[in-house]
């Protein structure tokens, strides 16, 4: 995972912002962090497509899980069994956050 991206992440995103084409969330959770790209759902819901669960590890952070319930299968994600294409998506939702605001690295 692209560190640089994820400071530029953490420095201009905090909790859930409506932008143009959905729902982008960044919350601290313990041990960690989570980000999000959430659709709205049938009800009012917010389903994440996807949400990343990262671990702080010392100066870094890991991408540990990713689900995505807006695919089908639903799409789940760890560390363990993929984690080379857990490092991809996360990437790429990174690069999302990051073109949505028209951020540069």
């Amino acid at each position: 995972m692209d560190q640089q991206k994820w400071l530029l992440v953490k420095k201009n995103f905090d909790g859930t912002e409506d932008l143009a084409d959905g729902y982008y969330r960044l919350r601290e959770i313990e041990g960690g962090y989570q980000i999000a790209y959430l659709v709205a759902g049938p009800c009012g819901d917010k389903n994440p497509h996807p949400e990343v669960t990262l671990r702080q590890e010392k100066q870094q952070v890991q991408p540990l899980r990713l689900r995505d319930l807006e695919v089908t299968p639903i799409l789940n994600l760890s560390k363990d069994d993929a984690p080379d294409k857990l490092e991809e998506l996360t990437d790429q939702l990174l690069d999302r956050f990051i073109r949505i605001k028209n951020l540069s690295l």
